[in-house]
Formats: structure tokens, C-alpha cells, sequence
């Protein structure tokens, strides 16, 4: 009996991280929810003009996603292909492309961001989300984070509805440059030419 009791206490001090993973667990939920609250205050708003709404989505896209790792994964194989000048002219390009795309399908729109779960696999948070629309279907997302050096949550993916939008968009980058004579450059010009217009 006493060396029973010795094992459970040993058990319990052999895990002094669980208080604290629960509490990034919460905030790791805390966080998406806060950046769809964000979102509804900073670009649905149909006050705002559409210059205020593409800053401040913007503003909120390179501040909660990594950017880098989601240029790096869209571009798939391509990616190891270009110097360091080509990569970040395609970072910038594809910014922007990310912006003029989303930023202005917010406009108007209404709903709840409810984030239900946090699973933690790998040292990624997986935060199970509903969107719920105030005329439309519930949209069910599963965001991808992690915790960067500086302990700031990153956004890497968000899968909606079982779909996940950097496969999405890997496939359709990786089609225009495989039908485009140019490849990449040919890409980052289509993107240019749909920002700029």
C-alpha cells in the first residue's frame, strides 16, 4: 500500500506542465475567437471606407498567420527554385493578392465566431471553430497554430467545412504556373494584375 501511494504521487508531480497546457489550450482558443471579433469590428463594418477595411485586414493578416511558411507551402515544390529576391517579391505579391481577395468579401457580413475544442498534436494547437452566420449555415473551421519564439500565437492553416485553404490554394497556384510559359513569374504577375486593378 505505501508503495502504491509513492507511485501516485510520483505520477502526479511527473506532470507539472498540465496547468499550464490547459491555460495555452484556452488561449489558444481565446485567440481565434478574438481575431474573428476583430474581424466583424475592423473589416465588416460597412462604415468603414474600402481603404480602412484593406489596411486594417491586412494589418490583421501578417499580424496573426505566418505568412512565410503559408507563401513557402502554396508554392510547393516551386519554392526551392527561387532566390531570395524572387521569394520575397512572391511574399509580397501573394500579401497582397491575400488581401484584395478576402478583405472585401467581409463587407457587411454578421455572425459569431465560437471556438468549441483545442487539441494539442505536435506542438500545434487544433482550435474547432463555428461560424455562425446570421443568414446562412453554420461553417464548422479548424484552425492550425503554434506558439512562435516570441510565445505569439500564428495561424498555419484553416481548414472550413472539412477543406483546408492552403491545399486549396496550392492547387490552384500550381496550376497557373504549370499552364503559364513564364511559371512563378507569370503567377506573380496574375496576382499583381488582380491587386492593381
Amino acid at each position: 500500500m505505501f508503495h502504491l501511494r509513492k507511485f501516485i504521487i510520483l505520477v502526479l508531480f511527473s506532470f507539472p506542465v498540465s496547468v499550464s497546457s490547459d491555460e495555452k489550450i484556452e488561449q489558444s482558443k481565446f485567440f481565434v475567437e478574438n481575431l474573428g471579433k476583430q474581424v466583424v469590428e475592423k473589416v465588416s463594418n460597412v462604415n468603414l471606407s474600402e481603404n480602412e477595411r484593406t489596411i486594417n485586414f491586412r494589418n490583421l493578416y501578417l499580424a496573426a498567420f505566418d505568412n512565410y511558411y503559408i507563401s513557402r507551402f502554396v508554392l510547393g515544390r516551386y519554392w526551392k527554385r527561387l532566390d531570395s529576391d524572387m521569394r520575397k517579391q512572391f511574399i509580397k505579391s501573394f500579401d497582397n493578392y491575400i488581401v484584395a481577395t478576402y478583405a472585401p468579401k467581409f463587407k457587411g457580413w454578421e455572425g459569431t465566431f465560437k471556438a468549441v475544442d483545442s487539441l494539442i498534436e505536435n506542438n500545434y494547437y487544433n482550435v474547432k471553430m463555428n461560424v455562425l452566420n446570421k443568414d446562412g449555415p453554420t461553417l464548422k473551421l479548424m484552425w492550425k497554430i503554434y506558439l512562435d519564439k516570441n510565445k505569439n500565437f500564428k495561424i498555419l492553416d484553416v481548414n472550413i467545412d472539412g477543406v483546408s485553404m492552403l491545399v486549396t490554394q496550392r492547387a490552384e497556384f500550381l496550376s497557373v504556373i504549370k499552364n503559364n510559359p513564364k511559371g512563378v513569374i507569370g503567377l506573380i504577375e496574375a496576382m499583381n494584375k488582380k491587386t492593381s486593378g
